[in-house]
């Protein structure tokens, strides 16, 4: 999707905080825009969360690293979903590495409404033992977990 499609759907949607103009990236942002009003239960039942991630699949291999520069401009709605895709969806070993990286990046985002250990807690479907373990330690510290063996069992 070029900017100018972009922009043809989604110019007049108040909710439009992309600043990006890379294709893969206004795929997703695109589909959160689409989506974001969608009731929660469809979000909750792995719905928008396993489309959401089956397109972050078919992107480029930096695609998360493309994720990072715009997250920031997203509301607090639209990156509490994007928490919530990171993980809870049916790709629980696809770049594990690479969400738990952006899951922490999230938390420098300084807002404060939203809740990124509720969105980590709740529906969890992501295989963290295949994750490195510095990217465990750190996260599971960010957490609040006494150790990567508590983060683990936390299921």
């Amino acid at each position: 999707m070029t900017r100018i499609e972009f922009d043809e759907i989604f110019s007049s949607n108040v909710n439009n905080k992309t600043k990006s103009k890379d294709s893969e990236l206004l795929e997703i942002y695109a589909y959160l825009l689409e989506h974001e009003n969608f009731d929660s239960d469809w979000w909750n039942d792995h719905h928008g969360t396993n489309d959401l991630m089956y397109i972050i699949r078919n992107c480029s291999t930096n695609i998360f690293e493309k994720i990072k520069t715009d997250i920031f401009n997203w509301t607090a709605y639209q990156i509490e979903l994007f928490a919530q895709t990171l993980n809870s969806n049916d790709l629980k070993d696809f770049k594990v590495n690479e969400r738990i990286e952006l899951y922490l990046h999230l938390f420098e985002i300084q807002r404060t409404d939203f809740d990124l250990y509720d969105a980590f807690y709740y529906g969890r479907n992501i295989n963290l033992s295949l994750g490195s373990n510095d990217l465990l330690i750190r996260l599971a510290d960010r957490l609040h977990y006494e150790s990567i063996e508590c983060l683990l069992n936390s299921k």
